[in-house]
């Protein structure tokens, strides 16, 4: 399984997550901005498995087209005469789509409350044990969790977390069906205590029924969770 993290225009965001609806797969939409042109793009989070990520790839390439754009290659000055400098635009090409994807150890959807999780799939290290990188004992083996909530649990589970002693990240996102408000939440943890994460997220959620298939209407999940591994890990 691969976690795809897909930055698109703007342009292109609303039209991308219809195709992708309309094929079947799911994904969480961040608000973003470019750096170079400070202009509005949108961060596609999309869980999919190996064989789906060409399928995924080419929905990328019929939608999401490049552009001209102008930037104003003047540098911002502050100076008696600045004004009489003579703007020259320069034509940049903008658009597309920029994919990294992740491989997936762990894939895990929870109902929350006492309900059993939905989903709780493990798969293998990519990289073999030979080719991992060698961590020092103060530094133990860490993922990242990347944990997709609804908006009403959001403060409970923070809450519970801290309450822990975890450290987290929260980022307002939205759904790719309803487009409904969520919030998305980066977790550094040690490996050994993933479970141990799950189990407050799992306590803070509240129940949800039974998920129905995306064509049959909104699937019902109290979380998505995917767990990453860390190749290194540094706090400065």
């Amino acid at each position: 399984m691969q976690l795809l993290v897909t930055i698109v225009q703007a342009e292109d965001a609303d039209v991308l997550g219809e195709h992708l609806i309309k094929a079947g797969f799911r994904f969480t939409r961040l608000n973003s901005v470019g750096s170079f042109l400070a202009r509005g793009n949108a961060t596609i989070l999309m869980g999919v498995e190996d064989h789906q990520v060409e399928s995924v790839l080419e929905i990328l390439r019929r939608t999401c087209k490049t552009r001209q754009a102008f930037l104003n290659a003047l540098p911002q000055i502050e100076a008696p005469h600045a004004s009489l400098a003579i703007v020259m635009p320069l034509e940049v090409t903008i658009g597309g789509a920029i994919v990294f994807m992740f491989p997936v150890c762990r894939f895990v959807r929870l109902r929350g409350g006492s309900a059993p999780p939905a989903t709780d799939e493990r798969h293998a290290p990519s990289l073999p044990p030979a080719a991992r990188p060698i961590l020092s004992e103060e530094c133990p083996p860490m993922n990242l969790m990347l944990a997709i909530l609804q908006n009403e649990d959001a403060d409970p589970v923070v809450g519970g977390l801290m309450a822990a002693g975890y450290r987290v990240t929260r980022l307002n996102s939205a759904g790719g069906f309803f487009r409904r408000g969520n919030v998305t939440l980066l977790i550094g943890v040690e490996s050994e205590k993933v479970d141990d994460v799950l189990k407050i997220i799992q306590a803070n959620c509240r129940t949800r029924a039974e998920a129905r298939p995306v064509e049959g209407g909104m699937p019902s999940y109290a979380a998505t969770i995917f767990v990453l591994e860390a190749e290194q890990f540094v706090r400065m």
